[in-house]
């Protein structure tokens, strides 16, 4: 009885250790998708002007980012009819827009 009490607790352990690992590589991928690359000559040289002004270089990237959004065009420009017919290209473009 003694060795099932083990054998029930070792078990237990072994899962609650899975669970961990899993856990914990999950939130790596997650981390892993959220970074991008900068141009090593690009960081340093934000990184210079993000040590003038006493912030951080993800600060910078990150205002850059949302003027970059801010005057982004929301839609895409009308094709028409006979444009899509001069180039059947525009309706392949047209339907991949769709799936996205």
């Amino acid at each position: 009885m003694v060795n099932n009490y083990k054998r029930f607790i070792k078990n237990q352990f072994e899962k609650a250790k899975s669970t961990a690992s899993e856990f914990i590589s999950s939130r790596s991928e997650e981390q892993v998708e959220s970074t991008i690359e900068l141009n090593p000559q690009y960081y340093v040289e934000l990184k210079a002007i993000a040590d003038k002004q006493h912030t951080t270089v993800q600060a910078i990237v990150n205002g850059i980012v949302v003027q970059y959004l801010a005057s982004a065009p929301n839609e895409s420009t009308h094709i028409s009819v006979d444009q899509k017919e001069d180039n059947p290209l525009l309706y392949l473009d047209g339907i991949c827009k769709l799936v996205d």
